[in-house]
């Protein structure tokens, strides 16, 4: 019995290794100016049985099996970009389908696109700002 058990436990250590807590958070993935921290959903499965039946010929006696699955998706990324971080979710459909780099590039366009934006209205509040300072500039009185 001590060799079945033996094999269900090392299977076990395995299984806890792949499915490690630190794995919810992946390793960053940097692109560009864009740093993103992908944050995945595990699913483990885990199933094993045998026996230690008495042996009548010496190829009789243990009888053993055991299997492991461990699935990760990702389900959202965590993005640094110009020291703004923001949260982008992925459908966990379109994750599967497309895998991680399908779903990381329809993210990354609406990041890029967000971040153009905000440069764009602080380009404006500058160039407003700036006009104003001219026109109160203008409006001193030359003596």
């Amino acid at each position: 019995m001590s060799q079945l058990l033996n094999i269900f436990e090392f299977t076990t250590t395995q299984i806890r290794a792949l499915a490690a807590e630190q794995s919810v958070a992946d390793a960053p993935i940097v692109i560009g100016d864009v740093t993103l921290v992908p944050i995945s959903k595990l699913s483990c499965g885990f199933s094993c049985g045998g026996s230690d039946l008495a042996q009548k010929k010496k190829a009789d006696g243990l009888m053993a099996g055991a299997g492991a699955k461990v699935s990760k998706t990702p389900l959202s990324f965590l993005a640094v970009s110009n020291g703004q971080v923001q949260v982008l979710s992925v459908s966990e459909e379109e994750a599967k389908q497309k895998g991680i780099m399908g779903a990381v590039k329809p993210l990354l366009e609406t990041l890029k696109e967000r971040s153009a934006a905000k440069k764009a209205a602080k380009a404006e509040e500058a160039a407003a700002a700036e006009a104003a300072v001219a026109e109160a500039i203008a409006a001193i009185p030359n003596k």
